[in-house]
């Protein structure tokens, strides 16, 4: 047990420097036990002679929290003593080896401590003495900020990742944030602190530097230097929409001429906003392996998880389907995964006209389990494609055209606040010719089948989407190009269809949708002008196999996500567990790996 502190305290004060080590000298203990006492030599330092049962005490606010090393300065002759050391409440016992002299002083790091808030603490050391023992000179304790992750290694394609939380961070203010959907350096605000990593190459070789940089919009331009050895990177920090929105930036190329031990730093030069940027991680990519993302595709490659939403027609998978092997053949080092949590039936209006489904349950609304999503289904990435279901089949109205209107705000808001980019796409095309002589014309009050110009109602939903582009939001327009498409292909074949039903696309269909989004995310003049995934297929020997495989772990996650989310759609297939199902879809993806 502690003694009672003594209330001797002496001038100095704990100090924090500008690369974010705490020291605690000797001189500012406040010091308990007999024979303590303070020593202060012309030619060495200050210490602190601890007898056994004595001890000393600080007290300090830090401007950041994280992981330190807590580094003893001290001489010893003699018996060792063990040092009970408490920092913040964490207890930690020490034994120091011996130095061999009572003036040979020499630092030993006694613990790695965990600081979880930037709040007030105390640091105490007490020793508790053997026989023999006859004092330890403390000169002081040292916080060193340490890196929260384990050991970088070099994946066996020559990728090194250097990720955030493996960092050593020289900061007061900057620091590494834990939470899910963080994970990064951030709270970057004083453009003095700095970051590197230490780490083994074991392929000696050439590599492409790329950060993974996010910032919010409006905190662009500020100058940041990547250091690896005697090269040097630098760049201009570029707004990402959100800070914890990150994209890739190749900076150059850097030279390891033999295997060994390496550092890489990274350095603000000048801030030009509010915060410099957050870094979720920096790769080392052999060019051999390195394919940078089209920049349509930054926002897509970054997100490992996501999520897309939707009515019946995401359901039913095959647009969802092509994109993730498009992204597979195209940018495997990615590693995005895609989870198809469309609804059938859904709206995001929450509307649903009477009579739905033969009057046995009404229209699902997402806004009612868009909570769950998030929190459940963890999404980096939202794909949304709604707006056939939300017009109810009804002519044009404003309060339904509003609805709309407003769940999709919703959806945005709620997304945004959790940090999570969303896309939307406009709703494929509505078709009255498969459904001659089942449709209604406009005037009615009730429409138990649809209205037969009920595109047009579509055409007035995707042109606002299309509008808020305007406001900053990314839209994907599926239904203008769908549109033409099957006019044009009308010109020569007036019973040519995308849809048997008029609403629930072909695989025609699907791949018209598909091949706007990769238009979006960048996808080649070559392959957005063919008509069928034929050309996508091809572009790898592995085509048929990874989109094969694709398949199956969508769907082995599908309907096990959906059940486990939540919904109020009646008649869904619950799916396996989803502990099982997960077990099943990662067997498949070691599949899609092992190929590579």
């Amino acid at each position: 047990m502690f003694a009672l502190w003594a209330s001797t305290t002496f001038a100095a004060e704990p100090q924090q420097t500008p690369d974010g080590r705490i020291t605690f000298p000797a001189s500012a203990a406040r010091l308990s036990g007999d024979q303590t006492q303070l020593v202060t030599p012309t030619d060495g330092p200050a210490s602190v002679t601890l007898t056994a049962g004595s001890a000393a005490e600080w007290n300090f606010k830090p401007t950041r929290w994280g992981r330190y090393d807590l580094v003893m300065n001290y001489a010893l002759a003699g018996i060792a003593p063990e040092v009970r050391l408490v920092l913040a409440g964490q207890a930690f016992t020490f034994t120091p080896p011996v130095t061999g002299s009572s003036q040979r002083f020499s630092n030993a790091v006694a613990a790695r401590v965990y600081l979880p808030a930037s709040d007030p603490f105390s640091l105490q050391v007490a020793t508790l003495g053997q026989p023999g023992f006859t004092g330890l000179h403390l000169s002081s304790l040292t916080l060193i900020p340490a890196p929260e992750g384990g050991e970088i290694t070099q994946a066996a394609n020559g990728v090194i990742t250097l990720h955030s939380g493996e960092a050593t961070t020289h900061s007061v203010m900057m620091r590494y944030e834990p939470a899910t959907n963080k994970n990064c350096l951030g709270y970057w605000v004083n453009p003095a602190d700095w970051a590197d990593w230490t780490f083994q190459v074991k392929q000696p070789g050439t590599y492409d530097v790329q950060v993974w940089q996010g910032c919010g919009t409006g905190h662009g331009g500020s100058d940041v230097l990547v250091e690896v050895g005697d090269q040097k990177f630098p760049f201009v920090v570029e707004e990402t929409g959100h800070f914890q929105n990150f994209v890739p930036r190749t900076l150059g190329r850097v030279t390891f001429p033999a295997a060994g031990t390496y550092t890489l730093a990274i350095k603000p030069q000048r801030k030009q906003g509010g915060a410099v940027m957050d870094i979720r991680q920096i790769r080392l990519v052999p060019p051999t392996t390195a394919k940078a993302p089209p920049a349509g595709a930054r926002d897509l490659v970054n997100a490992k998880r996501v999520v897309v939403l939707g009515d019946s027609i995401t359901y039913a998978g095959g647009w969802v389907e092509l994109v993730e092997t498009w992204l597979q053949l195209n940018l495997p080092e990615a590693q995005v995964q895609f989870f198809n949590l469309g609804l059938p039936s859904e709206t995001v209006s929450g509307l649903s006209e009477p009579g739905h489904a033969g009057g046995s349950f009404p229209r699902p609304g997402l806004l009612e389990r868009l909570d769950r999503v998030l929190t459940k289904a963890k999404p980096d990435l939202i794909i949304a494609c709604y707006g056939m279901n939300d017009g109810i089949y009804f002519p044009l109205a404003e309060d339904r055209s509003k609805k709309f209107q407003e769940g999709m705000r919703q959806l945005r808001s709620k997304a945004a606040h959790e940090g999570i980019r969303v896309i939307h796409v406009t709703p494929p095309v509505f078709d009255p010719l498969p459904l001659a002589g089942r449709t209604l014309p406009a005037g009615r009050t009730e429409y138990p089948s649809p209205y037969e110009g009920y595109n047009e109602v579509l055409d007035r939903y995707s042109e606002w989407l299309l509008s808020q582009r305007g406001q900053g939001w990314e839209v994907i327009d599926a239904h203008g190009p769908m549109s033409q498409f099957l006019a044009e292909q009308r010109q020569t074949n007036p019973k040519f269809i995308l849809a048997a039903d008029g609403v629930h696309a072909n695989e025609q269909g699907h791949w018209l949708i598909a091949r706007e989004v990769l238009r979006h995310f960048g996808a080649t003049p070559e392959l957005l002008a063919a008509p069928t995934p034929t050309l996508l297929l091809a572009s790898s020997p592995r085509g048929p196999e990874v989109y094969e495989l694709v398949k199956q772990r969508q769907n082995a996650l599908k309907d096990p996500l959906l059940t486990a989310v939540g919904h109020q759609r009646p008649g869904m297939g619950a799916g396996k567990p989803l502990p099982q199902a997960e077990q099943d879809a990662a067997a498949v993806t070691a599949k899609l790996v092992s190929g590579r």
